[in-house]
């Protein structure tokens, strides 16, 4: 017996009905699915985020404990650098006495020239962050009936990306200048300036520098404070001088300043490291006298 065709358009309609239920049923299990991932998902970044904070603001804390400022320490943190300065510095007596001091002034140099660097630290040092994570953590629940506004909510716990560049802060991580290195610096020096101011160091078996009887004042005055210059600039983090450089770099810039007078050397030995141009000739009482014009004793007038 043949169905007719109102019995058949029923049963396709029925067939219809139950296809389109069954869509929606898949289509609220999607959603249901979306929503709880949303959600869970936000509120995960969040959790990240106050975490990741929270672990910064540990690491600041750490680094003015040990000296650095709020900014000097904020800014090694936005750069990633904060955490390997705090295992460098951990111990102090492994550290040069003014590391911090020399590593701080490089940081301070880089803010003053980058200006996304410090934007960023500004950002990083003002609060009202946490107050952030709680208003994103409401407009989540609060979106849980609409999928569309939930997603635009749960975009906002994506931490941006790209943003401030945060490009790292050149220096080199050194550690005091061993005493070994210490006399190597001050043998060399004290073999450099004996050729200018003849006989005023000797050197002993150990590598102990002392003064001659005809070392003037002004001679151990410039001996000392080139010693402590080149122990200085061997330590100073914003250079990549080992002890072994540094004291070369400082003979080589004294280099052709015999016949200038101590007090002048010491002077003008800045100018001098930093000048490819400089000369001593202009300095000069008399070529070769070491500085003694009128006197042929180079050191006893």
């Amino acid at each position: 017996m043949a169905l007719s065709p109102l019995i058949m358009a029923g049963g396709f309609a029925k067939a219809y009905n139950d296809d389109v239920e069954e869509k929606k049923a898949q289509v609220a299990e999607i959603n249901a699915f979306k929503r709880k991932w949303l959600f869970e998902t936000g509120m995960q970044n969040i959790q990240n985020r106050r975490a990741q904070r929270a672990e910064a603001a540990g690491r600041v804390t750490a680094a003015k404990q040990r000296g650095f400022s709020d900014k000097v320490a904020m800014a090694l943190e936005k750069t990633g650098q904060l955490a390997n300065v705090l295992e460098e510095t951990k111990d102090a007596t492994k550290i040069p006495p003014k590391y911090i001091e020399a590593l701080s002034a490089t940081v301070t140099k880089q803010l003053e020239k980058d200006q996304d660097l410090a934007e960023a630290v500004k950002k990083g040092l003002m609060s009202g962050s946490y107050t952030n994570d709680s208003e994103m953590a409401m407009g989540l629940i609060d979106s849980m009936g609409d999928l569309d506004k939930l997603q635009e909510q749960y975009l906002k716990t994506i931490p941006a990306g790209g943003g401030v560049p945060v490009r790292s802060i050149k220096y080199t991580n050194k550690g005091a200048v061993s005493l070994a290195d210490r006399k190597s610096i001050a043998t060399q020096l004290a073999g450099s300036l004996n050729t200018m101011y003849a006989n005023s160091f000797t050197v002993d078996s150990f590598g102990n520098v002392t003064f001659t009887r005809n070392a003037k004042p002004e001679v151990q005055v410039l001996f000392n404070n080139l010693t402590k210059k080149a122990i200085d600039l061997a330590e100073d983090p914003s250079n990549s001088f080992s002890p072994v450089s540094a004291v070369n770099t400082l003979v080589g810039a004294i280099e052709g300043s015999q016949g200038v007078q101590p007090t002048i050397v010491l002077e003008k030995i800045d100018e001098a490291l930093t000048t490819p141009e400089f000369t001593w000739e202009p300095f000069k009482t008399q070529p070769g006298d070491g500085g003694n014009a009128g006197n042929n004793n180079p050191i006893n007038d």
